[in-house]
């Protein structure tokens, strides 16, 4: 759990009180035999050493740092931010530089099927299907837009087997005895499949082929209305922001400038993201990063 995993000042007072609770305990100690030395009624002496013992009780410093780190996930649960754990709460007020995924975190991650265009001679239809087949399985913002569509065109979905997800590339399964992958352009180059000549776009694109090209799929997406803000803020408050993406060059970049980031790195497997963050933090020892995306948050 997040609240299990503890910050600097945590384990600062978690040592602290060890030392503390002796020194406390002593302190009462002394105060009895002092009290007893000066001829004290035993019940006298008792009373106010425990009196001492409850002034300097270790427990209100040890429970303060928790209980603030704990109101402080709250607060963010609430807004909808996770934090994990509280080195991230901790070290966020000394974060200088923003790395910020873009489907779902600055647009809407709401992605609707725009157009399809088909490559084979059974048309979109069959594009769509094969798409849906294999993408029902995925939770993915991408692959949802898809089963929706292919739903909505109340399309039949075949049965699919042996699904595979390769990770920031797209998927792959077997449907009508047929190896069906959809994803990226990159995830077709890797399996060794030519890809026509299409006009380049602004939108997102899913291709779906077996051993060639089927089709690809379209898809926008709409800017978070507070995403504009955000990196205004940030930037007026003097700190760096970074857009970190899977997407091609080009849609990256329209999003990009139409939050206002000007530095923009495309076309990056989950483990690239957390690679280029990790490298950042390591050149900014004095200026920590924060991510923020829900599969990229080291800190």
């Amino acid at each position: 759990m997040a609240q299990q995993q503890k910050a600097p000042a945590q384990r600062f007072t978690n040592n602290f009180s060890r030392y503390y609770t002796w020194i406390a305990l002593s302190l009462a100690a002394v105060v009895f035999v002092v009290l007893l030395l000066m001829h004290r009624p035993v019940a006298d002496a008792f009373y106010r050493s425990l009196t001492v013992l409850v002034v300097v009780s270790p427990c209100a410093l040890v429970l303060l740092v928790p209980s603030a780190i704990l109101v402080a996930i709250a607060a963010g649960a609430r807004g909808r931010i996770l934090f994990r754990g509280g080195v991230a709460v901790e070290n966020l007020a000394g974060a200088t530089q923003f790395a910020f995924d873009k489907t779902g975190t600055l647009t809407k991650g709401a992605l609707v099927v725009a157009r399809i265009a088909s490559f084979d001679s059974q048309g979109e239809k069959l594009v769509l299907r094969r798409a849906a087949s294999v993408a029902h399985f995925s939770t993915h913002p991408l692959a949802r837009a898809i089963a929706a569509k292919a739903e909505n065109r109340n399309l039949p979905i075949n049965e699919a087997t042996d699904f595979l997800n390769v990770p920031g590339l797209g998927m792959e399964a077997s449907v009508d005895r047929n190896r069906i992958l959809i994803g990226s352009r990159r995830l077709m180059r890797d399996r060794g499949i030519a890809i026509p000549a299409v006009e380049l776009t602004t939108e997102g694109e899913v291709w779906i082929a077996n051993d060639q090209v089927l089709g690809v799929i379209y898809l926008r997406d709409e800017i978070r209305p507070a995403a504009k803000r955000v990196i205004d803020f940030l930037k007026r408050s003097g700190l760096s922001v970074t857009l970190f993406t899977g997407d091609r060059v080009g849609p990256a970049a329209i999003v990009a400038e139409q939050v206002g980031i000007t530095d923009v790195r495309a076309e990056l497997s989950p483990q690239a993201k957390l690679n280029a963050f990790m490298i950042g933090a390591r050149r900014e020892k004095r200026s920590p990063w924060w991510a923020t995306e829900s599969t990229m948050r080291p800190a």
